[in-house]
């Protein structure tokens, strides 16, 4: 039986979720991203995915997975950092992970693209990443855009801190999201910190999209590969196991690679 208290945040959380999804445009979510969730059919692995997780889509292979040809993924242990072996399966790397493990992947050699900005296509080098955390201790940066958390739980909410380059990035918008299609945004402080509250148990993704007008050349299998435009996208995932139920997971839609 619920208290009164346990009663009251629930329906608190709820008005708040539906008034959160009617004032949300659409679009607001991440767009494609990677990030790490535990496997369900293999509580010894966890998942490296590609799509929108609260989308509940999954890119797979063959399709939009293959475009991921140089993934380096770390092992992040008290012992030490050393690499992480991954298994591509359907619709995600498999990974074995211990319970105090948290593990990084990025892709620098990602294929180009061209983005809109600022009313011209430019060729974007664009760099994926993301961190799996088995706990919200706090972590140093490794990553070239992270998100890690303090270790401060305050008024209700986790901080986290979003650092480029080995610096504070201020001004950042994050965005929290979870496998039922609740979201929720926030931008960072003059230090990189910002704060989510996290209601539910299960999991949670939070991620940001960074750009950097800085042109150059990369080296190719063909060759250089000129851009006029880098673009950093990492997440952070973990799994929440104190709260509230966890909200019912959306239906799922097709990856990108396969809509006609």
């Amino acid at each position: 039986m619920k208290t009164i208290f346990e009663d009251s945040l629930s329906r608190l959380l709820a008005t708040v979720t539906v008034g959160l999804a009617a004032a949300l445009p659409a679009g607001l979510a991440q767009a494609h991203q990677l990030w790490f969730e535990p496997n369900v059919d293999n509580p010894a692995q966890l998942l490296l995915r590609y799509g929108e997780l609260e989308a509940n889509m999954h890119e797979r292979s063959p399709g939009g997975l293959d475009r991921f040809g140089q993934l380096d993924a770390q092992r992040l242990t008290p012992a030490g950092t050393g690499p992480l072996a991954l298994s591509k399966q359907p619709s995600g790397f498999a990974s074995a992970a211990g319970h105090e493990d948290s593990l990084t992947a990025i892709d620098t050699r990602y294929p180009m693209f061209d983005t809109q900005h600022n009313g011209r296509a430019l060729r974007t080098w664009w760099t994926p990443a993301t961190r799996w955390l088995p706990d919200l201790r706090a972590r140093a940066s490794s990553l070239p855009l992270d998100i890690v958390p303090t270790g401060v739980v305050a008024d209700g909410a986790t901080e986290f801190r979003i650092v480029f380059q080995g610096e504070p990035l201020p001004g950042a918008k994050l965005i929290l999201s979870t496998p039922a299609g609740w979201i929720r945004e926030t931008h960072s402080d003059a230090e990189g910190r910002l704060r989510f509250p996290l209601p539910w148990r299960g999991l949670y993704v939070i991620g940001h999209y960074h750009l950097e007008d800085a042109a150059g050349e990369r080296a190719g299998p063909q060759g250089a590969e000129p851009y006029q435009l880098q673009g950093y996208n990492t997440a952070v995932s973990f799994v929440q196991r104190d709260g509230l139920a966890a909200l019912p997971v959306v239906a799922p839609k097709l990856p990108a690679a396969t809509k006609k």
